[in-house]
C-alpha cells in the first residue's frame, strides 16, 4: 500500500509540474537539465526534448565558468537571476532553489522553481506594445486583408486591406465568426485551421474561395500563422488574405485566348504523306501543297523528288531516322516557308516497320500569329497602365507646375531665382509631353490640336532628346517658318524619334543637322495635294540602312537595330498622315540617313490675349472641381493671384452644391473624379441648374475623347494638366468678354434661377 501511495504522489508531481505555470527545472550538479516542465517552456522558449540531458547554463545566459548550483546553497534559498529568452530577449526570474540529496544526504541536484520578476514583465510588455503599434501601423497600410482571430475563430482584429477586399468595415467585423466569410460548403478548411493553429503549426499558403459583403465569391489566396503571446502560448492566428480574382481572371482569359490560337492553328491547311520501306511516297495529299513548296504530279510510288536542295537532304535524313522507329518532331525549311513534320512509323502486322508517315505544318505563319497575340496583348495591358500613369503623373505635375509658377510670379521678373523657376516649369511641361508620348505609342493618343510654332518645337525637341550624348544638333529654321496646326505633343513626339534614331546610328558621336522651311508642292513631287507646306529634314552621317530595308522601314515591329521595338517609325509616320503629311526616307550603307516629313501649312493665326483682362467683369467669379486636394489648393492660389474670386469643390456633388447656392461666371470640371461624380455627369446637371453655364473641362487624361472634342460634349474651353497661371488665364479671358456684357442681366436674375434650382 505504501508503494501504490508513493507512485501516485510522483505522478501527482508530475501532473502538477506539467500544469503550473511557473517554471520548474532540475538540474545534475554538473548543469545537465533532467526536468523541464511546459512553464519553463513557455518562459524560456526552448521545448523540453530540446534542453534534457544538455548542460542548458549557455542556452539560459548562465556563464559555464559560474559553478553550478551555487557552492554555498544548503537549504531553501531565492535569487534572482539574469537568463534570455530562446529568441535572444533578456529575463530575470525570481527562482527558488532547493537542493536534491541522495540517501546518504549528499547534493546531487537543484531543483528550481522560477517566475518572471515584475520588472521584466512590465519591461516585455511595453517592447510588446511598442512591438505591436508599429506593426498595427504596418498592417493597416498593407493592400492584402490581414485579420486576427482568436483559438475559436472570432475575428479580433480588421485592417483596411481587409475591408477592401471583403467589404465589411471593422466595427462589421470584429466580434463575429470568420466563417461568414466562408461559403458552406468550405467551412471544414476552418475547423481543420484552428486545429493546426492550436497545435501551434503554421498553415502554408494556399488558395481557396471566400465570401465578400455583397455575396460576391472571390478567389484568395491565405496565409494562416499562430499567434503567441509574452509567455510562449498560442493565443490565436493572423490571416493574410490577397485577393488573387483578377489575376486568376486573366490567367483565365489568356489560356482561353491560347486555346482559341490552337484552335486556328489546328483548322490550318497541313499535308498528310506516307512512304514505304524504300522510302517511295505511298501518299501525299492536303491543301497545303502548292504552299509549301510540294509538287504531287506523279510522285506516288516514286522517291520523294518535291523538294530541291538542302530540303530534299533534311527530308531524307528525317525520313530515314523514323524509318529507323523514331517518334518525334522535326521543323525543315521549304520553299514555301518553314513546316514542322510529326514523324510516326509505320509497322506490319507483326510490328515490322513497314515505312514512315507524318503531318506537315506550316509554322510560320503559325509563329507569327502566336507572337502577335502576344504582343497585342502586351500593348493592351501596356495602353491600360500607360493611361492610369499618365492621369496620375499628370496630376502630381499639376501641382508642381503651379506651386513652381505661384513662387515665381511672387518673387518678380527681375529676380533671378525667378529665371530657376521658369526653367524649372518649363521641365516639369517637357515631362508632360513625355506622358502623351507614352500614350501615343501604347495605344494611339487622340490629338489634340491647336497652332503649333514648329521652330520652337525642334529647338526644344533636339536639345531635350540629345541631353548627355556625343551627338550635337545643327538646327537651320527658316526665320519666317509657318505655323502648322496639330498636335504639339505628337509632333514632339515624332521629332524625338527621329532626333533619337540619328543619334543611335552614330554611337562614334557627330552631329545631327535638322533643317526647316517653307514650300509650296504643285502636287508632282510627292503623293501630297498641291498647297503650302513646312518641310522638316532630319540628317545624319550614321552606318545607313540597306536598300531592301528602307522599302520595309515603316513597317510594324521593323527594325535594324538589336534593341529597337519597330515602332518609333511606324508611329511616326502615322502621326504625320493623321495630320494631313507625309515622311519620306533616304539612306546608304555607310553614308547616312535623311528623314524628310511635310505637315501643311495652317493659315490661321494663334489667338492673342488681352494683356492685363481688361474685359473681365469685377472679381469674376469661378468655381473650380477637382479630386484631388494639393491641385484644388494651388489652383485657388493661382486663380486668386490672377485677380479671380474662387471657389473650389473636391466633386460634382459639393460643385452642385456650391452652384446652387449663387451662380458663377465659370467652372473648371476635372474630367475624372475617383469617388463621386466626374466633369462630364456634373456639367449635364448644372445645365439642368442653368442651361447658359460656362464650363471649362480639365484632365489629366489628354487622350480621352472629351479632351479631343469638348466642344462636343458642351464645355467651350480646356485645360489639360499640368498648368499654369498663364494657361489658366489663356483659357479663361476669351470667355470673359460676353460674360462683362451681360454680367449685369445675369446677375440680377440670379434670385430667379436659385429658386428654381430649389425647386
Amino acid at each position: 500500500m505504501a508503494v501504490q501511495r508513493e507512485a501516485w504522489r510522483h505522478r501527482a508531481w508530475e501532473v502538477l509540474g506539467q500544469v503550473s505555470a511557473e517554471a520548474m527545472i532540475a538540474w545534475t550538479c554538473d548543469g545537465r537539465v533532467l526536468v523541464w516542465n511546459e512553464g519553463a517552456t513557455r518562459f524560456y522558449g526552448y521545448e523540453a526534448q530540446e534542453v534534457i540531458g544538455r548542460d542548458a547554463r549557455s542556452l539560459l545566459g548562465t556563464p559555464e565558468h559560474v559553478p553550478w548550483p551555487p557552492a554555498d546553497l544548503c537549504g531553501h534559498r531565492a535569487l534572482e537571476l539574469n537568463r534570455r529568452h530562446k529568441n535572444g530577449t533578456p529575463l530575470t526570474v525570481l527562482a527558488e532553489l532547493r537542493p536534491i540529496e541522495d540517501e546518504h544526504g549528499q547534493v546531487i541536484g537543484v531543483a528550481e522553481v522560477g517566475r518572471l520578476a515584475p520588472h521584466t514583465l512590465s519591461m516585455a510588455r511595453a517592447q510588446q506594445q511598442a512591438a505591436r503599434l508599429h506593426l498595427a501601423a504596418i498592417v493597416e497600410s498593407s493592400e492584402d486583408a490581414i485579420i486576427g482571430k482568436s483559438l475559436n475563430g472570432v475575428i479580433q482584429s480588421w485592417n483596411g486591406g481587409a475591408e477592401r477586399v471583403f467589404g465589411y468595415s471593422a466595427e462589421e467585423a470584429v466580434g463575429r465568426p470568420v466563417t461568414m466569410l466562408i461559403p458552406p460548403d468550405r467551412c471544414d478548411e476552418e475547423e481543420r485551421i484552428l486545429a493546426a493553429i492550436r497545435a501551434g503549426e503554421r498553415m502554408p499558403p494556399y488558395e481557396t474561395i471566400r465570401i465578400r459583403k455583397d455575396g460576391r465569391p472571390i478567389q484568395v489566396s491565405l496565409t494562416i500563422s499562430p499567434v503567441y503571446d509574452l509567455l510562449g502560448r498560442v493565443v490565436g492566428a493572423s490571416k493574410i488574405a490577397r485577393d488573387i480574382t483578377a489575376h486568376r481572371a486573366a490567367e483565365r482569359a489568356l489560356a482561353q485566348a491560347e486555346e482559341r490560337l490552337r484552335a486556328v492553328v489546328e483548322a490550318a491547311p497541313v499535308v498528310l504523306f506516307a512512304c514505304d520501306a524504300q522510302g517511295h511516297l505511298t501518299l501525299l495529299k492536303g491543301r497545303a501543297l502548292e504552299s509549301l513548296g510540294f509538287k504531287a504530279e506523279g510522285l506516288i510510288g516514286r522517291p520523294f523528288q518535291g523538294m530541291q536542295g538542302g530540303a530534299a537532304a533534311g527530308f531524307a535524313t528525317q525520313l530515314a531516322r523514323a524509318l529507323r522507329g523514331e517518334q518525334f518532331t522535326a521543323v525543315l525549311g521549304v520553299a514555301g516557308g518553314l513546316v514542322e513534320i510529326r514523324w510516326l512509323p509505320v509497322r506490319g502486322a507483326e510490328g515490322v516497320i513497314a515505312g514512315a508517315g507524318g503531318v506537315a505544318i506550316e509554322i510560320a505563319e503559325q509563329r507569327r500569329a502566336q507572337e502577335e497575340a502576344l504582343r497585342a496583348s502586351k500593348w493592351e495591358l501596356f495602353g491600360a497602365l500607360a493611361g492610369g500613369i499618365a492621369h496620375d503623373f499628370n496630376n502630381v505635375l499639376a501641382a508642381i507646375v503651379g506651386n513652381l509658377a505661384l513662387a515665381r510670379m511672387k518673387l518678380g521678373p527681375a529676380s533671378e531665382a525667378a529665371t530657376f523657376l521658369l526653367e524649372s516649369e518649363k521641365a516639369a511641361m517637357r515631362a508632360q509631353g513625355l506622358t502623351r508620348q507614352l500614350l501615343g505609342f501604347a495605344k494611339g493618343e487622340r490629338a489634340v490640336r491647336g497652332m503649333v510654332d514648329v521652330a520652337a518645337l525642334i529647338e526644344s525637341t533636339a536639345r531635350f532628346a540629345l541631353g548627355g550624348s556625343n551627338v550635337r544638333a545643327h538646327v537651320l529654321v527658316a526665320r519666317d517658318l509657318w505655323k502648322v496646326r496639330g498636335d504639339e505633343g505628337q509632333l514632339s513626339q515624332v521629332m524625338n524619334n527621329l532626333v533619337i534614331n540619328a543619334q543611335q546610328a552614330m554611337p562614334w558621336g557627330g552631329s545631327v543637322e535638322i533643317l526647316a522651311r517653307n514650300v509650296s508642292l504643285d502636287g508632282h513631287e510627292t503623293a501630297l495635294p498641291a498647297g503650302d507646306y513646312v518641310r522638316v529634314d532630319c540628317v545624319d552621317r550614321g552606318v545607313g540602312i540597306d536598300e531592301q530595308d528602307v522599302a520595309r522601314i515603316f513597317d510594324p515591329f521593323f527594325t535594324t537595330k538589336a534593341q529597337g521595338s519597330g515602332l518609333g517609325l511606324t508611329t511616326s509616320a502615322r502621326i504625320v498622315g493623321e495630320h494631313g503629311g507625309r515622311i519620306e526616307v533616304q539612306s546608304r550603307p555607310g553614308e547616312g540617313t535623311r528623314v524628310r516629313f511635310y505637315l501643311p501649312r495652317s493659315r490661321e493665326e494663334a489667338p492673342e490675349l488681352q494683356a492685363g483682362g481688361s474685359v473681365r467683369p469685377p472679381k469674376a467669379r469661378i468655381l473650380f472641381m477637382d479630386d484631388e486636394e494639393p491641385i484644388r489648393k494651388v489652383t485657388h492660389a493661382m486663380l486668386t493671384h490672377l485677380g479671380y474670386e474662387v471657389c473650389v469643390a473636391a466633386d460634382g456633388g459639393a460643385a452642385l452644391r456650391e452652384y446652387r447656392k449663387q451662380r458663377y461666371d465659370i467652372v473648371i470640371l476635372d474630367l475624372t473624379v475617383r469617388d463621386g461624380l466626374g466633369g462630364l455627369a456634373t456639367l449635364e446637371r448644372l445645365r439642368a441648374l442653368d442651361p447658359s453655364v460656362v464650363a471649362i473641362v480639365s484632365s489629366g487624361y489628354s487622350s480621352d475623347p472629351v479632351m479631343a472634342d469638348h466642344e462636343r460634349y458642351g464645355f467651350v474651353a480646356k485645360v489639360p494638366k499640368p498648368y499654369t497661371p498663364e494657361t489658366l488665364d489663356a483659357a479663361i479671358t476669351p470667355l470673359l468678354g460676353g460674360i462683362g456684357r451681360a454680367e449685369g442681366a445675369r446677375r440680377s436674375a440670379t434670385g430667379a434661377d436659385q429658386d428654381r434650382g430649389a425647386r
